[in-house]
């Protein structure tokens, strides 16, 4: 099972407040003053050392939750190096299109939350004059449709025990094997 080690740049999600996600990890790791400024130093730390996938995965998640991003790599690797923001980026927010910043995760430790679009959720119209009937009512009272009448006069069925699957074996002859005797093989003739 392959191991991964968790660092923190002091990367934040878009729109993350960066003094509530201070509090918020501070607050998740029980740090305050010099150590939780270590922290967000822009500079890679590690968190955690060593866990399996799934615990990559819970410690992304709580990250997450908090506003901020973390790096998952693989056990003894290098640490990542902090991203640091453009200029025109810092500045204007624009966003990044350089492919020379992108990197892959390791397998199943990426979220499809960062490539999901924001929705802005929708208000539902007034369904307070709906009500639901009594279990059992009858909502549909139209009579029902007929019968379909199936013409069954030419199909009859054998009395139980009637037959066996003996009576399907195939009582053909079986076709003649060849005559192969004047064939013969030979090595083939070294040159």
């Amino acid at each position: 099972m392959q191991h991964f080690d968790i660092y923190f740049s002091g990367q934040l999600l878009p729109d993350a407040s960066p003094a509530e996600v201070r509090s918020r990890i501070g607050t998740l790791f029980q740090l305050q003053g010099p150590a939780l400024e270590k922290l967000f130093s822009g500079k890679s730390v590690r968190i955690k050392a060593g866990v399996d996938v799934d615990k990559a995965s819970r410690y992304r998640e709580a990250f997450r939750e908090a506003g901020a991003l973390i790096d998952i790599v693989p056990q003894g690797a290098p640490p990542p190096q902090a991203a640091q923001p453009k200029p025109q980026q810092a500045a204007a927010g624009a966003p990044d299109t350089d492919d020379d910043d992108m990197e892959l995760l390791p397998p199943r430790t990426g979220s499809l939350e960062d490539c999901a679009p924001q929705v802005e959720p929708r208000a539902i119209g007034d369904t307070s004059w709906m009500e639901l009937d009594a279990p059992g009512v009858i909502i549909d009272d139209r009579p029902l449709p007929p019968p379909r009448e199936f013409d069954l006069e030419g199909i009859s069925m054998s009395e139980a025990h009637a037959f066996s699957l003996e009576d399907c074996v195939d009582t053909r002859p079986a076709k003649p094997v060849p005559d192969i005797s004047h064939l013969e093989l030979t090595e083939p003739e070294d040159d």
